[in-house]
Protein backbone atom coordinates (compact mmCIF):
# COMPACT_ATOMS: atom_id res chain seq x y z
CA UNK A 1 0.00 0.00 0.00
CA UNK A 2 1.35 3.55 -0.62
CA UNK A 3 0.17 6.69 0.83
CA UNK A 4 0.23 10.37 -0.62
CA UNK A 5 -0.03 13.75 1.39
CA UNK A 6 -1.10 16.62 -0.78
CA UNK A 7 -1.76 20.33 0.19
CA UNK A 8 -4.23 22.77 -0.94
CA UNK A 9 -5.07 26.25 -0.74
CA UNK A 10 -1.34 27.29 0.63
CA UNK A 11 -0.53 30.03 -2.19
CA UNK A 12 -4.62 31.10 -2.24
CA UNK A 13 -5.55 34.25 -1.38
CA UNK A 14 -8.67 33.30 1.07
CA UNK A 15 -9.18 30.47 3.48
CA UNK A 16 -6.81 28.25 5.31
CA UNK A 17 -4.43 25.06 3.70
CA UNK A 18 -6.08 21.36 3.57
CA UNK A 19 -3.90 18.73 4.04
CA UNK A 20 -5.25 15.08 2.70
CA UNK A 21 -3.41 11.30 3.21
CA UNK A 22 -5.07 9.28 0.73
CA UNK A 23 -4.35 5.47 0.58
CA UNK A 24 -3.48 5.04 -3.22
CA UNK A 25 -4.84 1.51 -3.61
CA UNK A 26 -8.15 1.33 -1.55
CA UNK A 27 -8.92 5.14 -1.88
CA UNK A 28 -9.17 5.82 2.04
CA UNK A 29 -8.50 9.18 3.26
CA UNK A 30 -8.19 11.91 5.50
CA UNK A 31 -8.10 15.41 5.38
CA UNK A 32 -7.59 18.39 7.85
CA UNK A 33 -7.34 22.28 7.86
CA UNK A 34 -4.73 24.36 9.13
CA UNK A 35 -7.15 27.57 9.80
CA UNK A 36 -6.18 30.91 8.26
CA UNK A 37 -5.54 32.30 11.39
CA UNK A 38 -2.24 30.72 11.46
CA UNK A 39 -1.67 32.66 7.94
CA UNK A 40 -2.07 35.95 10.00
CA UNK A 41 -0.01 38.09 11.61
CA UNK A 42 1.66 36.76 14.85
CA UNK A 43 1.18 33.26 13.88
CA UNK A 44 2.15 33.44 10.51
CA UNK A 45 5.74 35.38 11.75
CA UNK A 46 5.90 32.10 14.03
CA UNK A 47 4.94 29.55 11.26
CA UNK A 48 2.55 27.72 13.16
CA UNK A 49 1.00 26.72 10.01
CA UNK A 50 3.95 23.96 9.76
CA UNK A 51 2.90 22.54 13.23
CA UNK A 52 -0.13 22.40 12.11
CA UNK A 53 0.52 20.70 9.44
CA UNK A 54 2.27 18.09 10.83
CA UNK A 55 -0.53 17.46 13.69
CA UNK A 56 -2.32 17.13 10.81
CA UNK A 57 -0.50 14.18 9.05
CA UNK A 58 0.00 12.43 12.62
CA UNK A 59 -4.02 12.17 13.25
CA UNK A 60 -4.41 10.90 9.37
CA UNK A 61 -1.36 8.66 10.02
CA UNK A 62 -3.34 6.86 13.12
CA UNK A 63 -7.04 7.63 11.18
CA UNK A 64 -5.44 5.43 8.48
CA UNK A 65 -3.39 3.00 10.74
CA UNK A 66 -0.31 3.60 8.61
CA UNK A 67 2.27 0.92 9.07
CA UNK A 68 6.36 2.30 8.95
CA UNK A 69 6.50 -0.54 5.82
CA UNK A 70 3.88 1.80 3.36
CA UNK A 71 6.00 4.09 1.30
CA UNK A 72 4.65 7.89 1.82
CA UNK A 73 4.81 10.23 -1.19
CA UNK A 74 4.63 13.77 0.15
CA UNK A 75 4.18 16.66 -2.12
CA UNK A 76 7.51 19.15 -2.41
CA UNK A 77 5.59 22.33 -1.39
CA UNK A 78 7.05 24.34 1.59
CA UNK A 79 3.96 23.86 3.77
CA UNK A 80 4.78 19.99 3.86
CA UNK A 81 8.62 20.42 4.85
CA UNK A 82 8.21 19.88 8.48
CA UNK A 83 6.22 16.48 7.79
CA UNK A 84 8.16 15.32 5.83
CA UNK A 85 11.40 15.90 7.82
CA UNK A 86 9.04 14.61 10.88
CA UNK A 87 8.18 11.31 8.86
CA UNK A 88 11.73 10.44 7.76
CA UNK A 89 12.86 10.59 11.26
CA UNK A 90 10.20 8.18 12.52
CA UNK A 91 11.10 5.75 9.97
CA UNK A 92 9.05 5.88 7.41
CA UNK A 93 10.02 5.97 3.69
CA UNK A 94 9.24 9.09 2.23
CA UNK A 95 9.43 10.46 -1.33
CA UNK A 96 9.24 13.94 -1.79
CA UNK A 97 7.31 13.84 -5.18
CA UNK A 98 4.72 16.26 -7.31
CA UNK A 99 1.49 14.68 -6.47
CA UNK A 100 -1.27 14.52 -9.19
CA UNK A 101 -3.94 12.48 -9.99
CA UNK A 102 -6.83 11.74 -7.89
CA UNK A 103 -5.16 13.15 -4.55
CA UNK A 104 -4.08 16.03 -6.05
CA UNK A 105 -8.07 16.43 -6.91
CA UNK A 106 -9.33 15.43 -3.59
CA UNK A 107 -7.28 17.86 -1.73
CA UNK A 108 -8.34 20.61 -4.46
CA UNK A 109 -11.86 20.04 -3.82
CA UNK A 110 -11.22 19.98 -0.18
CA UNK A 111 -10.15 23.24 -0.40
CA UNK A 112 -12.70 24.55 -2.99
CA UNK A 113 -15.56 23.37 -0.77
CA UNK A 114 -14.66 25.24 2.13
CA UNK A 115 -14.09 28.53 -0.09
CA UNK A 116 -17.80 27.78 -0.93
CA UNK A 117 -19.30 27.55 2.91
CA UNK A 118 -17.82 31.13 2.68
CA UNK A 119 -20.14 32.42 -0.50
CA UNK A 120 -17.12 32.22 -2.71
CA UNK A 121 -19.26 30.01 -5.87
CA UNK A 122 -17.24 30.80 -8.99
CA UNK A 123 -14.04 28.87 -8.60
CA UNK A 124 -12.88 25.40 -10.23
CA UNK A 125 -10.72 23.23 -8.66
CA UNK A 126 -7.49 23.87 -10.64
CA UNK A 127 -4.80 24.94 -8.74
CA UNK A 128 -2.90 27.52 -9.29
CA UNK A 129 -3.00 31.60 -10.10
CA UNK A 130 -6.54 30.95 -12.04
CA UNK A 131 -8.11 31.46 -8.22
CA UNK A 132 -6.54 34.49 -7.18
CA UNK A 133 -8.17 37.51 -8.94
CA UNK A 134 -11.54 36.10 -8.18
CA UNK A 135 -10.94 35.90 -4.52
CA UNK A 136 -9.06 39.21 -4.30
CA UNK A 137 -12.47 40.89 -6.06
CA UNK A 138 -14.30 39.10 -3.39
CA UNK A 139 -12.40 40.18 -0.78
CA UNK A 140 -12.71 43.51 -2.58
CA UNK A 141 -16.67 43.47 -2.57
CA UNK A 142 -16.52 43.63 1.42
CA UNK A 143 -12.74 44.45 2.51
CA UNK A 144 -14.60 45.15 5.95
CA UNK A 145 -15.80 41.86 6.68
CA UNK A 146 -13.79 39.62 4.32
CA UNK A 147 -10.12 40.38 5.15
CA UNK A 148 -10.93 38.24 7.90
CA UNK A 149 -10.94 35.27 5.94
CA UNK A 150 -7.66 36.49 4.09
CA UNK A 151 -3.70 34.94 4.34
CA UNK A 152 -2.70 38.40 5.62
CA UNK A 153 0.84 37.09 7.08
CA UNK A 154 2.28 37.18 2.94
CA UNK A 155 3.78 40.54 2.32
CA UNK A 156 2.39 41.49 -0.17
CA UNK A 157 -1.25 41.24 1.16
CA UNK A 158 0.38 44.62 3.27
CA UNK A 159 2.18 46.28 0.47
CA UNK A 160 0.11 45.64 -2.80
CA UNK A 161 -3.14 43.62 -2.23
CA UNK A 162 -4.91 45.30 0.44
CA UNK A 163 -4.52 48.52 -1.43
CA UNK A 164 -5.88 46.68 -4.80
CA UNK A 165 -8.87 45.57 -2.58
CA UNK A 166 -9.94 48.93 -1.05
CA UNK A 167 -9.95 50.43 -4.50
CA UNK A 168 -6.66 52.03 -4.59
CA UNK A 169 -3.60 51.82 -7.47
Amino acid sequence: MTIEIDDAGWGDLVGGCFIVLRRVETGQSYAGEIPVELFQEQAFREKQYLTRAWEIVSEGLEALEVDLVEPIRVCTGYVLSTVRRHLITKGYSVTPTRIVGETQELAEQTYVRSLRKLGITELTTSAGGGRFRPLLEWVQKDLNQRERFVKTGWRSWKTTWRKAAKGGP
